[in-house]
């Protein structure tokens, strides 16, 4: 022991004598309260058990991370209560779903990683779920997991740091100071953490019971809540679109191409086919001129007469969802069901004998193109058309899709031309939330355009502005398309489709981009264009234009793309369902 704890002080008050000291009527001195700035100082550098880091970081993430969900309340569908009585039957059920998420990391070793991660995610979710409108399921998750560095690019701003040093800034500068409390019996520690995960248990199953009346038809009417609980439900699903892939056992192949073979119109003596499926990106019905939208949004397409059906939906609300499904033979319901993964149309066409390319100015083709040649615009980046249409990072104006086409289609297999050529070209098209950058000055019709990709901090109308720009350069491109088929007519067929994969939300009732799960995603996200320009393509198996024209009003889907195509192409198959073939009830 040192020295100074072992010394024995003088009696208090004694001279050194050894006397007793002469009685005093002085009171003793009591010691100042500490300031209340002392007081935090201690709790903010006091040593804490995990259990009780997991109860501050789930009142911090409840009080701070979950503006998305009370901001919303006063919009439900279907209720009409107390405000303020359903915030206090929502809190407990929060902060028990929060607790019982990070009960499972109150450990004294190798947490600190974990505590601080969990606030950034919630900062980055809490942004996205404001400023968009979004939630943070699976499928988002998935959606986020696919996009590409130049695309991510287009989604950060000075906002998303502003809220990520808001909700994460003060919980992290803590946590890694903290000194965390480890008992010297482990099963002490596992006692703790299992009440507090049975306490978790008590409180949510405890909201149920009292709020389940109340609650269950809200919840019922707004299906989004269940994905509101930040970042309960991103971790969630993350963990859902990480692991499921992992786990789930590998799905068996079939192939549907084998029965594949060109039809009767291909042994005649006449041009081979060049046909075009333009597969759109972000573009909605109601924005869309040709359905009688009030803007002149597609002059050009017009001016060429093109076909235009109006009553069109989508497969899914994302490109993930929806390519995949509107090239299966499946259609939508069978493609969701389905226990077997199959190839798909342009596997048909290229089993038939035809030649096909899939060329790419998006982040891929989702595995469509997996068994086909297939290019990516990238290629383009250093010519000078690709000096004039792409930007620095690499994204491109869907214009480069026309660059060099015709040394792309010569350098695939002359027997295969010879028979016929299908191009897919999968746009960039109007995607969010950069859309001042999906067109040029000469399109830029309408103004003030948005020139954020901080949506909601721009006006409605300078939203739809910069939207319905993004729509007038399509209208030009897929117009140069048309002219490029037309002077193709002296070898071949020509022809195109264009179909938009998904739709797209601008703002209303706080929604903007798209991604939402399809039961309760809004019309507008799956409402979608479609056209056609038949040129002499049509000619090769009979169809009427005029008779075509008399059923434009007709329900369709990308459940009708697979067998219109193959009717149109006269591709047999045993997939072809002749009902599916929007074209097949005018064809002579």
């Amino acid at each position: 022991m040192s020295e100074r704890l072992l010394a024995r002080p003088p009696f208090a008050g004694s001279s050194g004598t050894g006397q007793a000291p002469a009685p005093s009527s002085a009171q003793p001195a009591q010691a100042a309260p500490a300031s209340l700035a002392a007081r935090l100082r201690t709790a903010w550098t006091a040593p804490r058990s995990p259990q009780a880091v997991a109860l501050v970081l789930a009142l911090w993430l409840l009080a701070t991370a979950n503006w998305a969900l009370w901001r919303r309340l006063p919009h439900l569908e279907g209720y009409d209560g107390s405000l303020a009585a359903l915030v206090l039957r929502l809190l407990p059920l929060g902060l028990g779903g929060l607790l019982l998420l990070l009960s499972l990391t109150a450990w004294p070793r190798g947490m600190k990683p974990l505590w601080i991660a969990l606030p950034w995610i919630a900062g980055a979710a809490q942004y996205f779920m404001t400023a968009y409108g979004t939630v943070m399921d699976g499928g988002m998750i998935n959606n986020i997991l696919q996009t590409d560095l130049r695309e991510s690019s287009d989604l950060f701003n000075p906002q998303l740091l502003l809220q990520l040093l808001l909700v994460a800034g003060l919980p992290t500068a803590w946590l890694l100071r903290l000194r965390v409390i480890r008992p010297r019996r482990g099963m002490q520690t596992v006692l703790r953490t299992l009440a507090l995960l049975a306490a978790s248990v008590l409180l949510l199953a405890a909201s149920v019971f009292v709020s389940y009346r109340e609650l269950a038809p809200v919840v019922r009417n707004n299906l989004w809540m269940r994905h509101m609980l930040n970042p309960v439900s991103p971790v969630l699903a993350s963990l859902d679109a990480v692991l499921k892939p992992i786990l789930r056992p590998k799905r068996p192949f079939a192939s549907i191409a084998a029965g594949a073979t060109l039809g009767a119109t291909y042994a005649a003596e006449r041009k081979p086919p060049l046909f075009v499926i333009v597969v759109g990106e972000t573009a909605r019905a109601a924005n869309w001129g040709l359905n009688g939208y009030a803007r002149d949004t597609t002059p050009e397409l017009a001016r060429r007469q093109v076909l235009n059906w109006s009553n069109v939906t989508s497969c899914g609300t994302s490109t993930r969802e929806s390519v995949p499904c509107m090239f299966s033979h499946l259609g939508r319901t069978g493609f969701y069901k389905s226990k077997v993964d199959y190839d798909n149309l342009v596997d048909v066409l290229y089993n038939a004998g035809l030649a096909v390319l899939w060329l790419d100015n998006q982040a891929g083709c989702k595995g469509v193109c997996d068994r086909i040649p297939n290019a990516s615009t990238a290629d383009r980046l250093d010519t000078p058309d690709g000096k004039a249409l792409c930007s620095s990072d690499g994204e491109c104006l869907d214009g480069i899709l026309l660059s060099g086409i015709d040394e792309r289609i010569a350098a695939l297999p002359r027997e295969r031309r010879e028979r016929g050529v299908v191009l897919v070209m999968h746009q960039m098209g109007s995607h969010g939330p950069a859309y001042y950058k999906r067109s040029t000055p000469e399109t830029k019709v309408f103004q003030p355009e948005c020139l954020t990709n901080a949506l909601s901090s721009c006006t409605r109308e300078q939203v739809v502005n910069v939207y319905d720009n993004s729509i007038r350069y399509n209208d030009h491109f897929l117009s140069q398309t048309i002219d490029w088929l037309t002077r193709q007519q002296s070898r071949y067929q020509t022809g195109m489709v264009y179909m938009s994969d998904h739709g797209e939300s601008l703002g209303e009732m706080g929604i903007y981009l798209h991604g939402m799960p399809y039961a309760m995603a809004p019309d507008e996200q799956k409402h979608i264009p479609m056209i056609a320009w038949l040129g002499n393509l049509g000619e090769r198996t009979g169809v009427s234009e005029r008779c075509v024209r008399g059923q434009l009003d007709a329900p369709l889907s990308h459940d009708n793309l697979y067998h219109t195509t193959l009717g149109l192409l006269d591709v047999t198959s045993p997939t072809y369902q002749k009902p599916l073939d929007a074209l097949a009830g005018c064809r002579s």
